[in-house]
């Protein structure tokens, strides 16, 4: 993280706006009801996939954390009049809790603790709830695994974990685990032109996408932790 955002200001804002091809496969593939809920968004930065949430899934409310700072006070912005609230933190604010779906894309990567995040997750959703985690930078990924070396110091990273990880962590505390491959249509070239990985052929992104970058499904069982 730079300062007050991950990467800079408009490094950022055009990270969301790129997302949004991703964004629509996560909701693609979620399998629980979205309208009317109370959702959490884990690393929302500038909050887009909750604005999305609201004007397209018509949830009840969202809360969004992230530990960027200028990244929350645009999201605040930018919200409007939706139902939603962001916090500047590392963990799931201690207030929060009772959320029916949580999210994060691209989160559990750079995780150092992530048994305790697992924990803090399970503690946070409501009974029966679900948190959809999509994860593309693992062991498992080949493009993903050279990125990896050579950003682990500059970016202070764990891992990489490998999927099995990151399913045992979750299963330990208490929540039952899947995971699928996101059902993506197109992906937009110019995405990739310019971002650290400009080097990598079209074939090598299209297996990150249609096969590398997956979601799991952690769901709060009645079992305790």
């Amino acid at each position: 993280m730079t300062g007050q955002y991950w990467r800079g200001a408009l490094e950022d804002e055009g990270m969301q706006d790129e997302h949004g091809f991703i964004w629509r496969a996560m909701l693609d593939m979620v399998d629980v009801p979205l309208s009317g809920r109370r959702v959490l968004d884990v690393g929302c930065n500038r909050g887009g996939f909750l604005r999305l949430l609201v004007d397209h899934a018509g949830i009840g409310s969202g809360f969004g954390y992230d530990p960027a700072p200028g990244a929350i006070e645009d999201a605040r912005h930018l919200a409007g009049t939706r139902p939603l609230a962001f916090e500047v933190a590392d963990t799931v604010p201690e207030h929060w809790s009772g959320f029916d779906v949580a999210f994060s894309h691209e989160v559990l990567y750079v995780l150092h603790d992530l048994a305790s995040h697992a924990a803090a997750m399970f503690a946070a959703l409501a009974a029966g709830g679900s948190y959809f985690a999509t994860i593309g930078v693992h062991a498992d990924s080949p493009l993903m695994v050279g990125w990896h070396g050579e950003k682990a110091g500059e970016l202070d990273l764990p891992g990489p974990y490998r999927l099995e990880q990151v399913a045992d962590i979750f299963e330990n505390v208490g929540f039952n685990v899947a995971v699928g491959r996101l059902p993506f249509r197109f992906v937009p070239v110019h995405a990739h032109r310019s971002d650290s990985h400009s080097d990598a052929t079209l074939s090598s992104w299209l297996d990150y996408y249609y096969r590398d970058k997956v979601m799991f499904r952690f769901t709060k069982t009645d079992r305790s932790p």
